[in-house]
């Protein structure tokens, strides 16, 4: 034998001994916390797991097979998918043809999500020709990013038999655009459960001429559905080139696709006579959704004809209309009068001859009047007062504990007394109902109730947050609480512990110094975060902002000098 297969040989033989410790300590930890919270349980199969052997993968499967706790089967197949070996591979397709029926979709996900391995071709063609739709979404995904030639066939047919599924297809669709797939993105942006939307305009501005001319078309001559779709993403991604097919489509379209084609012109800056002519006309339209399109639209435009008009509109029309003429107004002008009618006509009458908006440092047109924020608070409250039945609370996807406890804390954050009789019956369902089991729900609880009267509720707090500390991951995450987490559920029961940390539960050092470690592991290269950390995941806004949230939160002062640390690697990562 060579000296170096002699070496390897060696360093695999102390490498097997060395794993065989830990392993065996591992399996005797696993078998002690029988009969105790799955928590704890799933924590020690994750670092089973971990440690990447064949006796993890064996010992996985038994307990995939043998025991009873479903919960702890499902997370069981979650690690051993993560565990880089083909026997892994082999015992998740075995648990496909021959396991419960029950637990092959969370084998298939595992196999689509976690592994490079080419499936079976039977397992496509059952999956291609069977009716589950989470099954069917996850293959899709595995054919797109295996460049498969069936993937925009499938996701055509997938889409007409699941319409609710097509935030499933973006994250794909975004990394491989192209003009056949152009169309169907469009189709797919308008979802408002998908995490990955705002990547499609991003997607779409850095696209070449090809694709941007299917977006255009789309404008032009599609359904008004999908031509508004494709002008709020011409919109979004600052797309210039848009404007004369959004000029040609403005003026044969109905109002409703008016008031999307006119705030598109005011996204793309109205760059041509012709675009600011229209936003002039819209200003006169009997829809006054069209006008307060118009005027939000020229937030940023320099049309100085627009100002009297502006002017005339604080004094008709909805309230709604005065608020964007005023605010519009004093971006425009860089005047701050407000309401005061008569101190804007004075000021047009003495200075509107030799006035030049565009010479006009205007404030940052993303920032919002207050004037705006009070009306939409207000709107937003009504809304949600309206939506409640008589005799259920508030519900989504039939979580109705949490979905009343996020109402009731927007109610409260809105300025609802708590005698309103909408608030009562939701901070009454709340309080009767038993503490949830899932991390959104649990954690929504606890600030809801924190933030209404954190002494009055402290026992439900202080519960919320002792089940929040329980369902934690190995990895300083937190999940459904199934799965391997994810920074969505992890931002939740941080701000609930923090909710219950301030309702005087002292929450372990351990908790916060894993979450604090989680997010500096998970880092994409960027220095944000993505959805579900994996080597190949983008970060997004929304998830980043949950990183820097979970950050630099300080309930209880979790380990500071982790957090200081972490905080300023990210914010290098990110200049």
């Amino acid at each position: 034998m060579r000296p170096a297969a002699v070496a390897s040989a060696l360093l695999l033989g102390l490498a097997a001994l060395a794993l065989a410790g830990p392993f065996e300590d591992l399996v005797a930890r696993f078998e002690r916390e029988k009969g105790k919270p799955y928590a704890d349980r799933i924590k020690t199969v994750q670092a089973i797991a971990d440690l990447g052997t064949e006796q993890a993968v064996a010992f996985l499967a038994k307990v995939i097979a043998d025991d009873k706790d479903r919960t702890l089967q499902l997370n069981t197949i979650h690690s051993l998918a993560r565990i880089p070996l083909r026997s892994a591979f082999d015992t998740l397709i075995a648990q496909w043809r021959d396991g419960p029926e029950d637990n092959r979709g969370t084998v298939f996900h595992a196999l689509c999500w976690n592994r490079e391995e080419e499936l079976p071709r039977d397992i496509v063609e059952e999956v291609l020709g069977g009716k589950d739709q989470s099954s069917r979404s996850n293959l899709i995904r595995y054919l797109g990013r295996r460049g498969d030639p069936r993937f925009l066939k499938e996701a055509e047919r997938f889409l007409a038999e699941f319409p609710n599924g097509a935030s499933s297809l973006v994250s794909v669709l975004v990394q491989i655009l192209k003009p056949e797939s152009a169309r169907l993105l469009v189709r797919v942006y308008d979802d408002g459960r998908n995490y990955d939307r705002e990547r499609v305009p991003e997607a779409f501005a850095a696209a070449g001429e090809a694709v941007l001319a299917v977006l255009f078309e789309v404008i032009e001559k599609d359904a008004a559905d999908m031509a508004g779709t494709a002008a709020v993403i011409a919109g979004r991604a600052k797309l210039a080139m848009a404007e004369p097919a959004v000029l040609d489509r403005l003026a044969k379209a109905n109002p409703k696709l008016r008031v999307v084609l006119i705030e598109t012109l005011g996204a793309i800056g109205a760059k041509s006579g012709a675009a600011k002519d229209a936003l002039l006309a819209a200003l006169g339209e009997k829809d006054e959704a069209v006008v307060a399109a118009a005027i939000r639209a020229l937030r940023g435009v320099p049309v100085k004809a627009a100002i009297p008009r502006l002017i005339d509109l604080l004094d008709k029309g909805s309230r709604d209309i005065r608020v964007e003429a005023q605010v519009t107004l004093e971006r425009m002008t860089g005047q701050q009068f407000g309401e005061r009618i008569d101190l804007w006509r004075k000021w047009w009458k003495h200075y509107g001859g030799g006035f030049r908006p565009e010479d006009v440092k205007p404030p940052d047109p993303d920032a919002l009047d207050q004037a705006q924020v009070n009306l939409a608070i207000d709107k937003g409250a009504e809304a949600l007062k309206r939506i409640r039945g008589e005799k259920e609370p508030w519900v989504y996807a039939s979580h109705r504990t949490g979905t009343t406890a996020l109402v009731i804390l927007a109610l409260h954050a809105a300025g609802t007394d708590l005698k309103d009789r909408s608030m009562r019956a939701g901070l009454t369902y709340v309080l009767k109902a038993p503490v949830p089991d899932r991390t959104y729900e649990t954690a929504l609880v606890a600030m809801a109730l924190e933030a209404i009267d954190r002494k009055k509720f402290k026992r439900r707090i202080l519960e919320c947050g002792r089940r929040l500390v329980e369902t934690q991951l190995e990895s300083g995450m937190w999940g459904y609480p199934t799965g391997n987490g994810d920074h969505s559920n992890t931002q939740y029961a941080v701000l609930g512990l923090r909710a219950a940390a301030r309702s005087g539960m002292k929450v372990p050092q351990r908790v916060w110094r894993s979450v604090l470690l989680s997010f500096y592991r998970t880092r994409c290269k960027d220095g944000g975060w993505p959805y579900v950390p994996s080597p190949t995941a983008a970060s997004s806004s929304s998830m980043t902002a949950a990183g820097v949230t979970c950050l630099m939160c300080e309930a209880g002062n979790p380990a500071t000098a982790e957090r200081t640390v972490i905080v300023h690697a990210a914010a290098e990562a990110t200049t």
